[in-house]
């Protein structure tokens, strides 16, 4: 007899069993886990961030036999701005079923787009029956650790890497990234305490790998600005990239990225990454110049 799904809404009790279901979804696409328990308990400091609580952001799919005979087998957050996740184990027996309720939750909670890899053909699938089709995606790029082909970090005349002081600089480089982020599609705005609270004050910020240059010899505004942090699997990822608009055409974006990686490496990453909007071929020729290469493919589906 197949089991019942029944939704619910996520408990910090159910943070094993969550990091299991995105362990498993992300094993049956790229073929090992992406994550693990810290990064999940990070998703659901994003869910009450957004949401106000778990219980108004997240559900979770229950297969259920009998009465107290529960096992979490996927999850939706809602993440603020219409953005989302999910997961399902695709093992699972009630694997459909339980993509299909969670999806109709998200949907009617709001969402605004709903992520798919290209190449899974049931969420896809899913989406489309209900009307929600590809409207953009995104591309993941990584590269090796080796960066010995890059060299050491050159910055243009005038420029000069400094420290990234918490609580000092903040609100400078929320206010230039988000000057120039708004002229790419996909990109979300998020306020000021939203922004610091995701990256500045999450658990996993390290100062030091946030690669802050101003003008002036260093004395000046904020010309750029790379956000890094660390991922699950000594992955070093580049959360945002910025470079304001005065500072463009001189080769501070390259530097950024350069100085980014060399930061990384030196803090243990294995591997180089980030992820673009794949309508944005500027920054996207960038990436490959640095030697990053397309690895997975998003797309983002709305309704029509």
């Amino acid at each position: 007899m197949q089991a019942a799904v029944e939704l619910r809404p996520a408990t910090d009790a159910d943070l094993r069993v969550l990091a299991e279901v995105q362990a498993a979804q992300d094993t049956a696409w790229w073929g090992s886990p992406d994550g693990d328990e810290d990064d999940m308990r990070a998703e659901l400091d994003r869910v009450r961030l957004a949401a106000g609580s778990l219980a108004q952001g997240s559900r979770v799919a229950v297969a259920q036999r009998s009465v107290g005979d529960g096992e979490v087998v996927g999850f939706a957050f809602s993440l603020g701005h219409g953005q989302t996740d999910l997961a399902v184990d695709p093992s699972v027996e009630v694997a459909a079923d339980a993509r299909g309720q969670l999806v109709r939750w998200l949907i009617a909670s709001g969402a605004n787009a709903i992520v798919a890899p290209s190449h899974d053909r049931e969420r896809l699938a899913l989406l489309g029956e209900l009307g929600w089709h590809p409207r953009r995606s995104s591309f993941e790029l990584q590269r090796d650790a080796d960066i010995a082909d890059l060299g050491s970090t050159t910055w243009p005349p005038g420029i000069t890497a400094v420290p990234f002081r918490r609580g000092v600089d903040d609100a400078e480089v929320h206010e230039m990234i988000y000057s120039v982020w708004s002229d790419v599609p996909g990109h979300t705005h998020r306020p000021f305490d939203e922004w610091r609270a995701l990256l500045v004050e999450d658990a996993a910020f390290v100062s030091e790998l946030a690669v802050l240059a101003r003008r002036d010899d260093g004395s000046g505004p904020v010309a750029g600005v790379a956000m890094c942090r660390m991922f699950t699997g000594a992955v070093g990822w580049v959360s945002q990239l910025a470079v304001g608009r005065p500072d463009r055409g001189v080769g501070l974006g390259r530097s950024l990225l350069v100085e980014s990686f060399h930061r990384l490496v030196a803090a243990g990453a294995d591997a180089l990454a980030l992820d673009v909007e794949a309508e944005n071929a500027k920054a996207l020729g960038l990436y490959r110049s640095v030697g990053l290469e397309v690895i997975r493919e998003w797309l983002y589906c709305s309704p029509d």
